[in-house]
């Protein structure tokens, strides 16, 4: 979601490949084997997260996971697509409803029709509801005004910062780009709409390939109601969308107890490479158990108090989570965004799981409603009972 808290989430890109033959911005494109293939922002993209997006070529064609936040994205991967391989993109699986993953999904239907969109139920009701935040289900020059006027908010937002002589040069200099980057990204939204899905999954859904099968497959909530991973058995890669994000965590909305569940689940496929919803590929388990021991000391600490009937205001000043702060880097811009965009929101989810009160996708809590409103569409989804 676009705030101004979130804008300079520190991006981390995977390692340096030669620069395609194609105009891919705001992404840098990376081959993960021969057959998969990730797009992902810069190191120093400090505008809005985009999500990862990534690539994986069959033999009659391309399943995409994700697909970034405007229909700008959505064209570029189109144009890499095309450097490639002379295949459609012929299936696109959304692994949850924040909007930096399905919204390039219209640039991608306009270049091929036929293309299957796929999420969970869970994602396809955050597509129908909370996702819909200033943006429509049809072009329509109000959603663009209404996203414009929400990024120029952000921008003012930070414009004061540099004009506060306290701001250290460092931050100065992130600041400045991430408005150059933000006037780009006003100049990209235009056209940008809602696409649902064209078909759902309970479980798992399969898509066959010889060489390179895919498994979607929901592990449980996590990030989001209705989190999906792509799993390739065969190469043993996973594409995690927000399940997991490197360096620093989304927590806006999330379920403690059935994350920690679904990160375990994750770390029982034995995936050797695992790309993030953000951030740079892993081979190894050891971020995922950091993001396991941080949820669960939020647990320990606050599950006690809010059953003790204590007010969240009161809660949130008696918890301590600078050890597990610790666990994400000693860098202080690191710090600060693990805390803003990770334990203060996981916080108030962690109390609100301890009170059996729900969590709910898209809690706007005191943020003030949005531009422009659009009627979602009926479902005409099919449903796979797998």
């Amino acid at each position: 979601m676009l705030s101004a808290v979130g804008i300079l989430v520190v991006s981390a890109a995977a390692a340096a490949q030669p620069a395609p033959a194609v105009d891919v911005r705001p992404f840098v494109a990376h081959e993960v084997n021969a057959k998969v293939h990730l797009l992902s922002t810069p190191s120093d993209w400090y505008a809005v997260a985009i999500s990862n997006v990534i690539l994986i070529e069959q033999s009659d064609g391309f399943v995409v996971v994700d697909s970034g936040f405007n229909a700008a994205n959505g064209r570029a991967v189109v144009r890499y697509a095309r450097s490639l391989a002379n295949k459609p993109i012929k299936a696109v699986m959304i692994t949850h409803w924040h909007n930096d993953h399905p919204q390039g999904i219209s640039a991608i239907r306009d270049a091929f029709p036929k293309v299957r969109i796929i999420s969970t139920p869970g994602t396809e009701a955050g597509m129908l509801g909370p996702e819909s935040y200033d943006v429509g289900y049809r072009p329509d020059a109000k959603f663009d005004r209404a996203w414009t006027g929400l990024a120029e908010s952000n921008k003012a937002a930070f414009s004061k910062l540099l004009d506060d002589p306290a701001t250290p040069p460092d931050r100065r200099e992130r600041v400045k780009k991430a408005l150059a980057q933000l006037d780009e990204m006003i100049q990209d939204v235009p056209g940008t709409y809602i696409v649902p899905p064209t078909e759902t999954f309970e479980h798992e859904l399969v898509i066959n390939d010889r060489d390179v099968p895919v498994r979607m497959l929901f592990l449980g909530r996590a990030n989001t109601a209705g989190d999906a991973v792509a799993w390739l058995p065969k190469q043993k890669i996973l594409a995690s969308g927000d399940i997991v994000v490197s360096p620093i965590p989304f927590g806006f909305g999330s379920y403690p107890a059935d994350w920690i569940e679904t990160l375990a689940k994750v770390k029982a496929l034995g995936f050797r490479t695992l790309i993030p919803g953000h951030g740079e590929p892993m081979s190894d388990a050891g971020y995922l158990d950091k993001l396991i021991t941080s949820i669960a000391d939020l647990r320990a600490q606050v599950g006690p108090l809010a059953k003790a009937e204590m007010t969240l205001e009161d809660v949130r000043k008696k918890v301590d989570f600078s050890k597990s702060l610790a666990l994400f880097g000693d860098n202080p811009r690191i710090r600060a965004n693990v805390e803003g965009l990770f334990f203060i929101p996981m916080i108030r989810n962690v109390y609100k799981e301890a009170r059996g009160e729900p969590i709910l996708q898209g809690d706007r809590d005191g943020a003030p409603p949005a531009a422009a409103t659009d009627t979602p569409p009926v479902s005409r989804a099919i449903h796979h009972k797998s």
